[in-house]
């Protein structure tokens, strides 16, 4: 009866917590173009031809030079690509700036993640090593995550490289579709076709963390 109240609890939660973000963004989601995505528009399109080729970098050299959220980047790709190409350039960012921050944190190690993150290094527990792909993945699913420390995380223990970038791989998609469509109608912020992905993402975010929640209370990842 307890378990059952608890989840009721956590839908309402999750509903109220979507019913103010789409209040918020009613209200400020035009403000909200004009800030920091105008300026990451402006400089990946001043590259012109190569404005593609500028997004990957930018995408792959963010964990060690710029506090960007991913979310943010992919937006700001939906925005100047279109959808499909802003997620197959998003995907291909992913890989690369999860493999950067993997391999940064499995040669220098802890102390120098340690540095980088202001001491702000997450710990995983030594489930991830025979359960990597899974864990990984829902871990991407759920989005709370930030995704360079996790990835230095990952990249902290003992898990397979293999493991690690399959499930980050298979986690970040759903996130990145959202994304890429939100950014396509990032300046009709009040049309269905903007709340839709916001809603869709939510969802999964919110199923991944059930998820994870529960399998960490019985061990079965």
């Amino acid at each position: 009866m307890k378990e059952n109240k608890k989840k009721i609890l956590q839908y309402f939660i999750g509903a109220l917590l979507i019913i103010v973000f789409v209040y918020f963004m009613m209200k400020y989601g035009k403000r909200l173009t004009h800030l920091r995505i105008k300026h990451v528009r402006h400089y990946i399109l001043s590259y012109g031809k190569f404005a593609s080729i500028a997004f990957v970098i930018l995408y792959s050299l963010k964990p060690v030079a710029l506090i960007v959220p991913v979310s943010l980047l992919s937006i700001v790709a939906g925005n100047v690509f279109g959808p499909y190409k802003a997620l197959l350039l998003s995907m291909v960012g992913c890989f690369t700036s999860g493999t950067l921050a993997f391999f940064l944190a499995r040669f220098l190690g802890r102390s120098f993640v340690d540095k980088l993150l202001k001491g702000k290094a997450m710990k995983l527990d030594s489930s991830i090593e025979k359960h990597g792909t899974a864990i990984m993945c829902i871990m991407r699913l759920s989005f709370i995550f930030p995704y360079d420390p996790l990835s230095y995380a990952a990249g902290l223990t003992k898990m397979k490289y293999r493991s690690f970038i399959i499930g980050t791989m298979i986690g970040v998609f759903p996130e990145m579709v959202s994304y890429s469509f939100i950014g396509k109608s990032l300046e009709q912020p009040f049309s269905i076709k903007f709340f839709i992905p916001i809603i869709f993402i939510v969802v999964v975010a919110v199923t991944a963390l059930g998820i994870y929640k529960s399998s960490k209370k019985t061990k079965s990842l």
